[in-house]
């Protein structure tokens, strides 16, 4: 668990969910009982044989942070306080951010009529050959022209589509004109909408932020890769229905939240995004497997955490991540559950301790 990621007791469902039979011995739950029921039971049923969890040897792979890199945040900078000014004066030239209705028309297909559309000529985003033929054109003007498009053939898939050029027609009436108006980058601006004093501070400042998240981001490759070697090289058989019920909750209730940013229901988003409740099933198969293992790991490796230190343990795990205090994450979770979040912690301090991780600079893949 980073604090760039996720935070995994923050998104623990408390709903019931059927889980399925995804390996040996991992049966169905019992319609009425609560996810978060908790049953004793011995790791040593589950996990048969655990890999070697030291003599490992992974890279951790620090991606360079280039002058590009810090310009780009620049360049976001500057876009996100960019304004626009309307237009009444003059004609559409090229920059200016339009609003325009307009019916498209193809041989063999329904008109397609959009309003009050945005487009920002010069982007590039409706075609060089479109957004030119709007500069020039007067507020309530309207225009039809003929461009060619590449549409997708019959054949081909949407991975991997044929396309053919087609001629498509247009008629475009342009109801208003905003000019850009792009801030210019000094000292004062830099002060006024970051928390350095000069554009060399922010420079600086921004670069070495980037190095910290590269880092962090290195850091975290390597240590699951360490996990997957050891869940690679264990054998487990079975699980407790209430893991299993506990880690699917978790990414059903992480999904529905990133489908609420999009006005959309769970199966709907997981559709558009060419997943499935049965992939997340297959996920938290996968999840239930490594919670064990890492149970395992921690028993084995003498770093367990027990009655006698959990408070203290738990103590050290909100303070680390931030979560509030004691008393209010106490509430809400109950022991097993924290127990898991940090038992992964104790393994993967563990395994990034114990093992040989072996630091790289790297540029940034193409």
């Amino acid at each position: 668990m980073k604090k760039n990621n996720i935070k995994k007791v923050a998104v623990l469902s408390l709903v019931g969910v059927m889980g399925l039979t995804m390996f040996s011995g991992c049966g169905k739950k019992d319609n009425n009982a609560s996810a978060r029921k908790v049953v004793e039971y011995d790791i040593n049923d589950y996990v048969k044989t655990l890999g070697t969890y030291t003599g490992l040897s992974v890279d951790e792979n620090v991606t360079i942070v280039t002058d590009d890199d810090v310009q780009s945040q620049l360049d976001s900078l500057v876009s996100n306080n960019t304004t626009y000014n309307d237009i009444t004066d003059r004609n559409a030239q090229s920059g200016d951010r339009v609003k325009i209705d307009y019916i498209k028309s193809q041989a063999g297909k329904d008109d397609e009529t959009k309003t009050d559309y945005t487009v920002d000529l010069g982007s590039g985003n409706m075609g060089e050959e479109f957004e030119n033929k709007l500069v020039g054109l007067a507020i309530n003007g309207s225009i039809t022209f003929t461009v060619q498009e590449d549409v997708n053939t019959e054949s081909g898939t949407d991975e991997n589509a044929e396309t053919e050029k087609v001629d498509v027609t247009y008629t475009v009436t342009l109801k208003s004109i905003q000019e850009k108006v792009v801030p210019e980058v000094t000292d004062a601006f830099i002060a006024e909408k970051t928390d350095y004093d000069t554009l060399d501070a922010y420079k600086e400042g921004t670069k070495k932020k980037l190095e910290e998240k590269n880092a962090d981001s290195a850091k975290t490759t390597a240590e699951s890769e360490l996990i997957n070697k050891v869940v690679e090289a264990s054998e487990v058989t079975g699980c407790p229905a209430f893991v299993y019920n506990l880690n699917y909750n978790t990414l059903c209730q992480s999904y529905k939240t990133y489908a609420s940013y999009f006005g959309s229901t769970l199966e709907a988003y997981l559709s558009a995004a060419g997943s499935s409740l049965k992939d997340l099933q297959k996920q938290a198969v996968n999840m239930t497997k490594q919670t064990l293992v890492l149970e395992a790991l921690v028993k084995d490796a003498g770093i367990d955490i027990t009655d006698d230190n959990y408070d203290e343990k738990l103590k050290e795990y909100v303070e680390k991540y931030n979560l509030g205090t004691v008393e209010e994450v106490s509430s809400k979770y109950t022991k097993e559950e924290l127990l898991f979040d940090m038992r992964r912690d104790a393994a993967t301090d563990y395994l990034y301790t114990n093992n040989t991780v072996t630091k790289k600079m790297v540029s940034a893949k193409n």
